[in-house]
C-alpha cells in the first residue's frame, strides 16, 4: 500500500495488479521489489511479457500498434 500511496496513478496500481493477478499461493512477497513510478511498472511488465512470449512477438506487436493510423480501440 505504502507504494500505491507514493505513486497515486490509477495506471500505477492498474499495472501492479495484472501483475499480482498471476501469483500463486506459494508466492515469496519478501522478495517483491515494486517499481517506484507509472514508467518503471509499465517497463517491468513488458519486460515480463518478452520473457514469456518473446522479444521479438511483443517488439513487432507494439510497433504495430505504434504506426496504425487510427489508434487503438475495443474492436
Amino acid at each position: 500500500m505504502r507504494a500505491v500511496a507514493a505513486c497515486p496513478w490509477p495506471l500505477y496500481a492498474s499495472v501492479l495488479m495484472k501483475d499480482a493477478v498471476r501469483w500463486r499461493s506459494g508466492f515469496d512477497v519478501s522478495r517483491l521489489v515494486l517499481p517506484k513510478s507509472v514508467e518503471a511498472a509499465i517497463n517491468q511488465f513488458l519486460d515480463d511479457l518478452e520473457k514469456r512470449i518473446g522479444v521479438v512477438f511483443v517488439s513487432h506487436t507494439l510497433a504495430f500498434i505504434t504506426a496504425v493510423d487510427g489508434g487503438l480501440s475495443e474492436v
